[in-house]
Parts: C-alpha cells; structure tokens; sequence
C-alpha cells in the first residue's frame, strides 16, 4: 500500500511539474506576444524568423544609409538655394548699376553689398553637415573653398571624389555634390567681376557683369536641380525600402504571433489540472499519516 502510494504521489509531483512547465511557457507567451522565444521550442520557425529578421536587418541598413544621403541632398540644395539666391540679387545690383548715370559713390556703396554677397555665397559653399564639409568631395575635414585675402579670389579646397552611399551590396548612389564643378568657379569670377567693376566705377565692366552673372545664375540652377534629381532618386529608394519593411514586419508578426485566447484557455486548464493534483496529493498524505497510526 506504501508503495502504491509512493510511486501515485511521484506521478503527481511530474504532472505537477509538467502543468507548471506549461504555465511559465503560457506567461511567457502571453509576454513577449510570440509563439516561441528559444530554437527548442519551436525549431524550424525560429529558423524562419531569424531569416526574416536578418532580412529586416538588412532593410533597416539600407533606410538608414539612404536617410543619410537624403539629409546631405536636402541640406545641400538648401545652400544651393540661397546661391542662386545670392547670384539673383547680384544681377539685379549689376543692372541697376549699368546705367550711366549713377555715382562713382554709388558703385562703391554697391560693391560693399556685393562683397557681402560674395561672403554669403562662400559661407554657403563652405556648409557642414555633422561637422563635414558638403562640397569638398571626400575631403570632409576642411573647407570648401578658401578666399585668398590679398586678391579676393576664391578657390576650391576640397578633392576630385564623390561620397557614395551604399543602398545594397550591388547599388551604390553619389550623395554630394563636388565644388570643383565650373558652375562654382564661374559664380565666384562673376560676382568678384561685378565687385571690382564697381569698386573702380568701370561702367563698361558692370555692362559686362550683367552677361556673366546670368550665364553663372543658370550654371547654379542646373546644379540645384542636379541635387533634386538625386533627391528623387532617393525618394525612389526609399518608398521602395519602406514597403519591403512593411511587409517584413507583417510577415514575421503573423509567423510569430500567439494565439492568445488559446494561450489563456490552456493556462485556465493547467490551472484546473494543478488544482486537483494538489488536492489528490493531500489526499494521499492523509491516507499514509492514517495507515501510519493503524
């Protein structure tokens, strides 16, 4: 009889530790929202997810490289903006003062505003991004341009290389635009054109200048709108990227995702099966304290 109920109490204790082993499984289900948290449990479904998951690794990778880009364009063709912004201006002062009949004074108080176009044009060129250089190719270190103080010319300071993004192994797209295009040097020659003409009140050089600055004005504007065009590329890209997210995330939330009403109906009859072997378990303590005392 002893032993009847030594092996009956020894099953009872494995049921009770298999109903408990279910009830830690079922929380942590609940918890996390998956079917599985370890290879063990499920095998060739945690194959699959993390195969899905390296994909979303992957995807993830390729939003973050072309966010970066992205960032570089657009802060990019801002400063581009404010150039042909500046080359506008500067053509509109050259007109002004090709008329014969302005001062010598008021040339001179013209080229000051120009001088400061020209500073403004050169601070735009010299634009950072996370402290680096936008137009200085790979030569992120240093600036654009440099103004030789003596002469007033302006030079490129930066290198021959283009800053490429990786969107995949296999694409690649170019993320900057370099400052050793001509459309750069000709804005800068045709505003310090402009400013030295009125510095010396030559009327015939301001005349000049007109032409120059709208032949730069239109070499800026093409080198924005080369700037749009890699901007929607990039948007191109990205919507691609973002729909394989999209479909990543949905494909792994339905392999993975628990059934939580089945989750909850299992624990509520674990539950009832822990109660009632509890209960045969004070059952058996008591008949053995019993047939102790016989």
């Amino acid at each position: 009889m002893r032993i009847s109920s030594t092996q009956i109490f020894n099953n009872l204790l494995a049921g009770i530790h298999q109903q408990q082993q279910l009830q830690d499984l079922g929380n942590a289900k609940i918890a996390s929202g998956t079917r599985f948290q370890t290879p063990a449990q499920a095998g060739l479904d945690y194959k699959v997810s993390l195969d899905i998951r390296h994909a979303q690794s992957s995807v993830k990778g390729s939003l973050d490289a072309i966010r970066t880009a992205e960032n570089r364009l657009t802060l990019s063709q801002t400063m581009l903006s404010d150039m042909d912004n500046v080359m506008k201006r500067a053509q509109a002062l050259a007109v002004q003062h090709a008329n014969g009949g302005l001062s010598a004074n008021q040339r001179a108080s013209a080229a000051v505003e120009v001088d400061h176009l020209i500073t403004r044009f050169l601070n735009d060129a010299n634009q950072q991004w996370q402290g680096q250089s936008l137009f200085a190719g790979t030569a992120v270190d240093k600036p654009a341009f440099v103004q030789d103080p003596a002469t007033g010319v302006v030079t490129y300071n930066g290198n021959a290389q283009d800053r490429i993004v990786a969107i995949t192994t296999t694409e690649q797209l170019v993320t900057n635009v370099r400052g050793d295009r001509t459309e750069f040097t000709d804005a800068f020659n045709a505003l310090k054109g402009l400013s030295d003409a009125l510095k010396i009140n030559d009327v015939a050089g301001v005349q000049t200048a007109v032409g120059t600055l709208s032949t730069a004005a239109d070499g800026m504007i093409n080198v924005t709108t080369d700037v749009g065009g890699k901007l929607s590329a990039l948007k191109f890209y990205k919507t691609s990227f973002q729909d394989m997210k999209y479909q990543l995330d949905k494909r792994l939330a339905a392999h993975e995702a628990v059934d939580i009403p089945a989750v909850v109906a299992q624990l509520s009859q674990s539950k009832i099966a822990l109660q009632a072997a509890y209960g045969q378990i004070n059952q058996i303590k008591s008949l053995s304290l019993v047939n102790f005392l016989r």
